[in-house]
């Protein structure tokens, strides 16, 4: 299987699923999409000549993990999230 033949057979749907995982706050579900990410990354590097592929995904998960996407854990408020009131005069 050429390179071309995997981006179209697992790339491309792979990217989609891993999209829709990772849309909104779920935990599981970005779990899920960072397993599927990385089974995507494997896929990549054991197909010939898809080494810059296979890294170019794994910096896609290097940014998802550095945005923070999945790996909010106390499940609390911001401190934006838990004010009462939208000003701060007194009144």
């Amino acid at each position: 299987m050429t390179i071309l033949q995997t981006w179209i057979v697992a790339g491309i749907p792979g990217l989609v699923v891993v999209a829709a995982l990772f849309a909104g706050r779920s935990r599981v579900r970005a779990v899920v999409g960072y397993g599927a990410l990385g089974a995507l990354v494997l896929v990549f590097f054991v197909t010939p000549g898809g080494g810059m592929s296979a890294a170019a995904l794994a910096a896609v998960a290097a940014v998802l993990v550095a945005l923070g996407r999945g790996t909010h854990l106390d499940g609390g408020t911001e401190h934006h999230e838990a004010r009462r009131r939208f000003t701060t005069a007194g009144g």
